[in-house]
């Protein structure tokens, strides 16, 4: 009997060590100390903490390729971060000011947003000295690529505007006005619907691609970034000088509740596998943890200084 005992018993540990090995992690970029936290986000421990450029900011993953990607404004750079080794293996040099960054579904294509000189680069992932570039609107910063990887949209922080662009012509097809100055954006894990949120309005815009019709929600006081529920029906919203996340319902258009989290809130997203919300907290130098079913705070994970993330900062190993 003790026998079989300590067999169950190291089949558990096994078991809980090989969970935790293959849980989800997200890339927290901390810009007052040019690192990244990687955390995990079965236990919430910190795996490691990594050197990067300048003023990290951005983030995008792949488990397909073990990439991270980190836009570096103040050094010029993007860090790209082996995701089983947890150390950077790469920097690409952008000259001028590079903020927001997406990849394509394929993760062939690496697009950066050059807040600086209002471009948008494109990058061969797997020849990196392959790059094509768009003019863009002013101040370009949150970007994102349909899920067919066939357009990348981007908003346009002082044109107030978003833009959409075919990417494989780089062309830009249209343009569709927002409230002033957007900044994050997302689009409903169904592609139908997309998300900006505009700084100064208090506001988030959002546009039906299929129908173009735009309408506008009030959300807290300087919103930042947003996401969206695996099911379309709930978007959540930074407001950095409330220290909230509001919680709209998309088929109600309103806001339902607003959670207070950690000081000045920046980078958000929704982890489907755990259905916790993670928020990057500039001014507490942590991550903030909301449990999607009741939309309450459970808990704040310290990280490094200035703890930002924006983007996709979530790397999805459970489904990989």
């Amino acid at each position: 009997m003790k026998y079989i005992l300590r067999i169950l018993s190291s089949f558990l540990l096994f078991l809980t060590f090989s969970l935790l090995a293959q849980a989800n992690e997200a890339y927290i970029t901390n810009q007052g100390e040019n690192t990244v936290s990687v955390l995990n986000l079965a236990d919430h421990s910190i795996l490691a903490t990594i050197a990067v450029g300048k003023s990290p900011v951005g983030v995008a993953v792949s488990a397909s390729l073990g990439k991270a990607y980190i836009s570096n404004v103040d050094s010029q750079s993007v860090s790209v971060i082996d995701t089983e080794k947890y150390e950077v293996i790469d920097t690409l040099n952008i000259t001028g000011s590079p903020v927001g960054i997406a990849l394509s579904p394929d993760s062939k294509t690496l697009y950066v947003a050059d807040w600086n000189d209002n471009r948008v680069l494109a990058i061969d992932t797997s020849d990196t000295s392959q790059r094509r570039e768009v003019s863009i609107g002013k101040a370009p910063a949150g970007i994102i690529i349909s899920p067919d990887g066939s357009k990348l949209y981007v908003a346009n922080r002082d044109s107030n505007d978003l833009a959409i662009i075919d990417t494989q012509s780089l062309e830009v097809l249209q343009r569709i006005a927002t409230g002033e100055h957007p900044f994050g954006i997302t689009l409903s894990p169904d592609g139908k619907q997309l998300l900006a949120v505009n700084v100064y309005a208090n506001s988030l815009s959002v546009i039906d691609l299929e129908t173009q019709q735009s309408r506008t929600i009030a959300v807290g006081e300087h919103p930042y970034c947003v996401t969206v529920s695996p099911d379309n029906r709930f978007a959540y919203v930074t407001n950095t000088q409330a220290d909230t996340v509001s919680v709209i319902d998309l088929e109600q258009d309103k806001e339902t509740a607003r959670i207070h989290v950690g000081g000045f809130p920046e980078g958000i997203n929704y982890d489907a596998a755990t259905n916790r919300i993670y928020v990057a907290n500039w001014f507490d130098n942590s991550v903030s943890v909301i449990d999607a079913n009741s939309h309450k705070h459970i808990q704040d994970i310290p990280t490094g200084k200035q703890s930002r993330a924006f983007g996709q900062f979530i790397l999805n190993k459970t489904s990989h």
